[in-house]
């Protein structure tokens, strides 16, 4: 009579004894989205971004204003708010979320701590993406973010590659439900270098040339480098201004020629300091007329590329340009302008809360 128990017991320690799937291994695998003939394409059908710059989640402490994955102990991982997130964000319509992988969290911090251990972010990291492919949405994730931009040189690429971009690329390198690498985020900013190249297209001032083609190079080589370690996925840069990929003229090369998805950021003169087009010597016609002319000097490059919109906001309330009424407004025109010039999609960014944000479900309207 005791063999029926062993045998069960037996079962029982050998089940206990297997390891645990992750969330990563468990989640759904979504189908690749790829990029042609100037579209996204899902399963043979276009597909259209309706994204969230995905910065914290839902109840995160004041002083935690962006996603530290676990690395920071002031700023406690909650994966059940994230997971409520996902689910909210799938219910009013999102499909993706755009996330930065901060340097020294993934890998930066052991040129000070050689001890320095990302196992718990990059878990935290798989996670976030298991947790989002649940919901059927997809994840862009910003490659280098808050990389010291000092270091943007030749010296400094293979410091950066040894530290963060191998391990991270190599991590996630054909893992499904990403739909592409944002490789840098807004490089054409030179600002943190000198105030003077805010935008690396300022011909009066020669620095803003040599930081656009010393950016370029760098840029370059990180695009072949995440080609070789994840083939397949599709690739893009994230840059302040559309014109970005193909200006300064006559440089060293084309943002275009790096990237598989043209993508830009939109605001206006609100607030000042993410100001991009109100006074701009190359746009300044405003809103929406800027951001129009911008898709569509995109989709008129030569190369023919899907062209996303992967940061769109404006802040509204006390001290800002518009009220609630205003912002629904114009994300609406936002929207209806990359449909109208046949963008592949907008990602919003949230100067207010996200789920607020998206309240009135205007990616369904």
């Amino acid at each position: 009579m005791r063999r029926p128990l062993i045998l069960v017991l037996l079962v029982l320690l050998l089940l206990t004894s297997l390891p645990r799937a992750s969330a990563s291994q468990v989640a759904p695998p979504l189908h690749p989205v790829t990029p042609a003939s100037g579209q996204l394409w899902l399963l043979g059908q276009p597909f259209e971004v309706r994204g969230m710059n995905y910065i914290h989640f839902t109840g995160s402490p004041a002083g935690c204003p962006e996603l530290h994955f676990g690395a920071d102990a002031h700023c406690p991982w909650d994966q059940r708010a994230i997971d409520d997130d996902m689910a909210r964000f799938q219910a009013l319509g999102v499909n993706s979320i755009r996330i930065f992988l901060n340097y020294y969290v993934f890998g930066g911090a052991r040129a000070y701590d050689p001890n320095y251990s990302m196992a718990r972010p990059l878990a935290n990291l798989d996670a976030l993406i298991a947790s989002a492919n649940r919901h059927g949405i997809y994840v862009m994730p910003v490659l280098l973010a808050k990389f010291p931009q000092q270091y943007m040189t030749a010296e400094g690429y293979e410091y950066a590659a040894q530290l963060h971009i191998r391990p991270v690329l190599h991590h996630l390198a054909g893992r499904p439900g990403i739909i592409a690498w944002d490789l840098f985020n807004e490089p054409d900013i030179g600002s943190p270098i000198d105030q003077r190249c805010w935008d690396w297209d300022n011909g009066d001032f020669i620095l803003c040339r040599v930081l656009a083609e010393q950016r370029f190079a760098f840029l370059s080589r990180l695009s072949t480098e995440a080609r070789a370690l994840d083939p397949g996925r599709p690739l893009t840069i994230g840059m302040a201004f559309a014109k970005s990929h193909f200006r300064p003229l006559g440089a060293a090369g084309d943002i275009a020629a790096l990237v598989d998805i043209y993508s830009f950021h939109y605001y206006d003169d609100d607030p000042f300091d993410s100001g991009r087009y109100a006074e701009h010597w190359y746009y300044g016609a405003g809103f929406p007329y800027d951001l129009q002319r911008a898709i569509g000097e995109l989709t008129a490059l030569p190369v023919r590329k899907p062209v996303l919109v992967t940061e769109l906001g404006f802040p509204s309330g006390p001290g800002a340009l518009r009220d609630e009424a205003a912002l629904r407004r114009d994300l609406a025109q936002g929207i209806a302008t990359a449909r109208m010039t046949e963008a592949a999609g907008v990602m919003l960014w949230p100067f207010q809360d996200p789920h607020a944000l998206l309240a009135k479900r205007v990616f369904l309207d």
